[in-house]
């Protein structure tokens, strides 16, 4: 598997398996929470680069999320959550393409 699509398949797998169970678990504002959306926050800001159609868009979502959080809104989270692991599952599948985009 290509670099691309590795990261975003772990990245994928820190949200699905990692946050969003927690989030649902545990109070929104928890500390733990936050740790796991500040940890994604800095991996993606770290890896988009390799995501040219997503990259930027998915660390301007890391830090929404972490904004929600802060603010203790878990429905808009979770929302917002769910974009983002559409968008990694497209990219780990190398379909990276953003609805509209020609390139």
């Amino acid at each position: 598997m290509d670099p691309a699509r590795h990261a975003a398949w772990d990245a994928y797998l820190a949200v699905r398996v990692g946050l969003l169970p927690d989030l649902e678990l545990l109070p929104v504002q928890d500390r733990r929470v936050a740790a796991k959306l500040a940890g994604l926050a800095v991996r993606l800001r770290q890896q988009a680069p390799l995501w040219p159609a997503y990259g930027d868009r998915l660390v301007v979502v890391a830090s929404r999320a972490r904004e929600l959080q802060r603010a203790g809104d878990r429905t808009s989270l979770t929302a917002l959550l769910r974009v983002m692991l559409l968008w990694l599952f497209r990219i780990s599948r190398g379909a990276a393409r953003l609805p509209g985009s020609q390139h």
